[in-house]
């Protein structure tokens, strides 16, 4: 589904990954490891289309995306992709459930079922009671379940999650991940997340660590 060749980037100078080769199959879930400044998060941001490498390249189903238009890219990412990232990226002057529902209504994809399969995802997750609030208003572990949430609403085939349950307690941490292997297994989306949790990366299928931009061997 995902192929990375020869990925490198810099950043003032100083080379964060190089010369990284990665394919990630349809379905798999992989966890990416490493300490802090290893280049995890440059890799999964070059891998999800929000960051062109300086030289290499990414496909998406045989499909090099730097060649994709940013409508394209857009539109990919919408209908595609769904991105968790650490910081979160919640609109502040939107309630949790209008974040949530952006892809949603952005793609096109908003109808009954869908809206059925948010109400479960937000009682799994502890959100029904929350969905009227603001950003401001929620703690930093219910913004990142609504950040969840919105990326698995409309379903899409890839998902990328960088520190999925860094703000999580480990008893919510347990339901995300289990909500995360149970998409993984019935719906085969392929699933990349960033974690530094021995305990989350075994709920993956694969784990890669990198070290100095490098995947280890």
């Amino acid at each position: 589904m995902i192929k990375a060749v020869q990925i490198e980037k810099s950043y003032n100078n100083e080379k964060v990954l190089k010369s990284i080769d990665l394919t990630v199959e349809e379905g798999e879930f992989l966890s990416i490891m490493g300490e802090s400044g290893s280049g995890k998060s440059t890799l999964i941001s070059i891998l999800g289309g929000f960051l062109q490498p300086d030289c290499g390249k990414v496909f998406w189903n045989g499909q090099d995306i730097s060649k994709f238009s940013q409508n394209q890219m857009a539109e990919m990412r919408c209908s595609r992709v769904g991105f968790v990232f650490q910081s979160f990226k919640l609109i502040s002057t939107l309630t949790a459930k209008d974040n949530i529902l952006l892809p949603v209504t952005l793609g096109k994809k908003y109808n009954e079922q869908t809206q059925k399969y948010i109400d479960e995802l937000t009682k799994e997750l502890n959100l029904t009671e929350l969905l009227d609030k603001y950003p401001d208003q929620l703690s930093g572990g219910q913004c990142q379940r609504v950040a969840i949430v919105r990326a698995l609403a409309y379903k899409p085939k890839l998902v990328i999650l960088d520190e999925p349950t860094g703000a999580l307690d480990s008893v919510m941490e347990q339901k995300v991940m289990g909500v995360l292997s149970r998409i993984n297994r019935e719906l085969k989306t392929t699933i990349i997340q960033v974690t530094h949790s021995q305990n989350v990366s075994k709920v993956g299928s694969r784990i890669i660590v990198l070290k100095d931009g490098q995947i280890q061997q």
